[in-house]
């Protein structure tokens, strides 16, 4: 709950903190990359519960919602085939450029930003075709903020990762 309001899912309270804090695009056309960046982060994180063990659920597991998660053949396609179907076109959405704005820093491209640090935990060279993509990441990681965020020294406190 926050001023007021009870929002329940996660691209709704993305949304929210991009219109609270100003970050959803300077311009209509930020704003529908922003968006765009968050339905592909949705994406990500659906393709993620499918086929990448979790904490709580391994390979072939069952998840709390009841469906199944997919075995070692689908694991093995989903990091040779799905993942780098998504992250070239990320890729080629980036053109070359630091950041998918102009600031490099809209809730889509932070949110993005949380789903592919996810990626990177469990497979270190996730970038090793889309150095454009490598160098959003890295920009975002050295800043100050996701820094203190990540050290556990944020008013959230410490994460657990929850993709292994």
């Amino acid at each position: 709950e926050v001023d007021g309001l009870n929002i329940g899912q996660c691209t709704a309270i993305v949304n929210y903190i991009g219109k609270k804090a100003g970050t959803e695009g300077k311009t209509p056309e930020e704003f529908v990359t922003s968006q765009m960046l968050i339905a592909e982060a949705e994406d990500l994180y659906s393709a993620l519960q499918k086929f990448q063990p979790t904490i709580r659920v391994g390979l072939g597991g069952q998840n709390r919602d009841g469906s199944w998660k997919g075995d070692l053949e689908l694991f093995n396609k989903f990091w040779s085939e799905g993942a780098p179907s998504h992250l070239s076109k990320l890729e080629t959405l980036l053109g070359g450029k630091a950041g998918f704005t102009s600031t490099g820093q809209t809730v889509g491209e932070l949110y993005l930003w949380a789903m592919l640090h996810q990626m990177k935990l469990v497979k270190s060279d996730v970038f090793a075709a889309t150095p454009n993509l490598e160098a959003f990441y890295i920009t975002l990681e050295q800043d100050s903020r996701v820094k203190k965020v990540l050290s556990g020294e944020s008013t959230y406190g410490s994460w657990e990762q929850y993709f292994v």
